[in-house]
């Protein structure tokens, strides 16, 4: 609880502390130099003094002192002399040592013999005088040498000064002037502790008046606690309940409202249905319009379900993009599907954000007790996996929940655990595709395509456990061990014969932007030996525009080493020509949905076409994936297409199996030529016959 008097008294005291404080500190830093600039003035008519009596005699005095030892400089009669009328003219004055440098810093005379000859060129006081200022600086020291005996525990003033014949003359040598201003420091302190004690006794005088004036709020405000905590208390459930974007109930009130829904359907034995309504692609909208787009986005979808609900149904904000509704009065499975139509269609007409206008689509979950859903307490779970289903079958639609949903959800979960464990169980292979350049008839490298070896359910294709890998982050571990399998067979094909034999590895974004990829890649060449020219690196066309200055430098920097680098899938995605001509690729892999037609459609036939031209002159290197049939085969090839990969030549095979597929492919071409070399020459005779 808030008490305003204890408040007040704690902060007033800090307060008053700070002030006197800061305000002694100041006039202790405002008396300290104005005590350096009179003592400073001081010092430098005694110096002017002694120059003028002492300087024209002894000025060849310091400039051959030069190369002296201090042993010789101690000894010479001039020194001797001028300790005597040094001493003579500051007799009686608060000088406590007068010291005199030559311009290379050399002490040459000081009144403490045992200076006589110490450098002080590094001073910064001494470098200053030489360029033509004066320079001072305060400072206590515990012993200090007098003229004639040692004093202790004293505060000093020691001046830099130029000494010059004539004003406007040449800087000759330096006097430095040491100066007793114990006193007059022990004054100022004084001074200070005065001025520290009556502000201070000012502000209590201020404090008591003020408390006064504190104590009467503090007892109007406790007159109007016992309302204020009553409100406060009223907003805080209201906040505890409701999410402050779109003011619709949040989870917290959903799981209390559900419970009693639940309850009130037992006992009546009354249907109780659940719509769970998720924004289709919230996150390209976020990415487009901004969060703040997005926040209106979220405040105009929950105003339009508000709008749709009926008398009896409560509609939530789960968080995020999540909506659910609670259908209480729904009397069939068809009148909670009308409900979630109409939801869709008043939810899919474009509004306004800002200055644009979009249509926002959601994918909606509809689970009803009885039902499909066998227990009431299941049908958020079941809702919720009704909505993913109708992600996957295209979005902007509803789904009712089926058992069939349940046992893939199972399904999902069991292989998404089973992941976790597949690496260190070694469940995971590799399968090989031959790539070949059917124009020169050999095989030219081997993509990479990891499978998974699952001890229930079979082989697993990657379609199906890689989105998993992503989405748990497991993909760079994995892709890791696959990149070192593939640089190590690759190596040991290298050594049975296929001496020229690539591979090309999948890499993901979270590999490619994980931090490590160099590192993993250097790994994987020196631990299999295999030289960097026979690693190729395949990347899909998003990693290269969603960073493009990051892209571009990580691959500079694979190029570096030596591998390959590929573009996957071309022509799927993005298919920009800007970074065909800034990006250092080698090799564009053309996806196999324009190779499927590419002799019977047209529109296929004439992109391919235009694809093998551009990389032609781009000096870029082209692979079409899927190559199925003989005609597909002899397509490409006219076109000028460098390499092919698919079931015409090879399915994927295991590492083992690897070189007994190049042989039959080497027998095949051989062949293949030998057929074109017959019907040529038969071609030949008929002409000439």
């Amino acid at each position: 609880m808030f008490h305003l008097t204890r408040t007040y008294s704690a902060a007033s005291f800090i307060g008053m502390v700070i002030v006197a404080i800061v305000l002694s500190v100041y006039y202790h830093s405002l008396a300290v130099r104005s005590l350096i600039e009179h003592e400073t003035s001081s010092n430098v008519a005694i110096t002017q003094a002694l120059s003028n009596a002492l300087w024209p005699r002894y000025v060849e005095l310091i400039s051959r002192s030069n190369g002296n030892s201090p042993q010789e400089l101690s000894f010479q009669p001039e020194i001797q002399n001028l300790r005597k009328e040094v001493l003579q003219n500051i007799n009686g004055l608060r000088v406590m040592r007068v010291k005199i440098y030559d311009l290379n810093g050399m002490t040459v005379f000081s009144t403490d013999p045992s200076q006589i000859g110490e450098s002080g060129s590094d001073n910064v006081g001494f470098q200053r005088a030489r360029n033509g200022a004066i320079n001072s600086d305060l400072e206590f020291r515990s012993q200090f040498s007098g003229p004639e005996k040692i004093i202790e525990n004293r505060d000093l003033l020691s001046t830099y000064m130029p000494v010059r014949r004539t004003p406007d003359g040449d800087v000759e040598g330096v006097f430095e002037v040491y100066t007793d201003v114990t006193s007059l420091v022990e004054d100022i302190k004084r001074t200070e502790y005065t001025v520290f004690g009556g502000i201070t006794l000012l502000l209590f005088v201020l404090y008591l008046f003020l408390l006064m004036i504190v104590r009467r709020a503090d007892r109007i405000i406790k007159q109007h606690e016992s309302t204020e905590r009553k409100a406060q208390a009223e907003q805080i459930h209201y906040m505890a309940n409701h999410d402050p974007l779109t003011t619709l109930p949040n989870r917290a009130m959903f799981k209390e409202k559900y419970c009693l829904a639940f309850t009130v359907a037992m006992r009546n034995h009354s249907p109780l249905g659940i719509l769970f309504v998720d924004i289709d692609r919230f996150k390209v909208i976020n990415d487009s319009l901004g969060h703040d787009g997005g926040d209106a986005v979220l405040v105009k979808t929950a105003k339009r379900i508000r709008e749709c609900i009926q008398n009896g149904d409560m509609a939530f904000h789960l968080g995020g993009d999540e909506f659910t509704v609670i259908l209480q009065d729904s009397q069939s499975i068809e009148d909670a599907a009308q409900k979630a139509n109409k939801l869709l269609r008043k939810i899919s007409k474009p509004m306004s954000i800002g200055d644009r206008k979009i249509v926002v689509t959601v994918s909606i979950g509809i689970a009803v007790f009885p039902g499909a859903t066998k227990d009431a307490q299941r049908l958020l779970k079941d809702a919720n996996v009704a909505m993913h289903e109708a992600k996957e079958l295209g979005r902007n639609r509803c789904a009712f929940y089926t058992q069939e949903m349940s046992a893939l959800a199972q399904q999902n979960l069991e292989f998404e655990l089973g992941l976790h464990k597949a690496l260190a169980k070694q469940e995971f292979i590799i399968h090989y595709q031959p790539r070949v350049n059917a124009a020169l008839g050999t095989v030219t490298g081997v993509e990479a395509l990891l499978r998974w070896q699952h001890p229930i359910h079979g082989l697993i294709m990657p379609e199906i456990f890689i989105p998993m890998l992503e989405d748990t982050g497991l993909i760079t571990p994995v892709g890791e061990w696959a990149l070192q399998q593939a640089c190590a067979h690759c190596k040991r094909w290298h050594d049975n014969g296929h001496s020229l034999l690539r591979v090309s590895v999948n890499l993901s974004m979270k590999q490619f932007r994980g931090g490590s990829l160099l590192t993993s890649v250097r790994r994987a060449l020196k631990k299999s030996g295999l030289p960097a020219r026979f690693l190729e690196l395949e990347l899909t066309e998003s990693v290269l525009v969603n960073d493009a200055e990051q892209a571009l430098s990580l691959m500079n920097e694979l190029k570096k080493i030596g591998v390959w680098i590929s573009i996957d899938d071309f022509g799927t995605g993005y298919s920009s020509l800007n970074y065909l001509r800034h990006f250092p690729i080698d090799l564009l892999k053309i996806d196999r949905t324009f190779i499927n037609e590419v002799t019977t459609n047209p529109g296929d036939a004439a992109i391919t076409t235009t694809i093998a031209a551009m990389t032609q002159n781009l000096n870029i290197g082209m692979l079409a994936e899927g190559v199925e049939t003989r005609e597909q085969e002899l397509f490409l090839r006219a076109i000028g297409c460098h390499e092919m990969q698919g079931s015409f030549f090879s399915k994927p095979v295991a590492e083992d199996q690897v070189s007994t597929v190049i042989g039959k492919l080497d027998v095949f071409f051989k062949l293949d030529e030998a057929k074109s070399s017959k019907n040529i020459s038969v071609l030949g005779r008929s002409a000439t016959g």
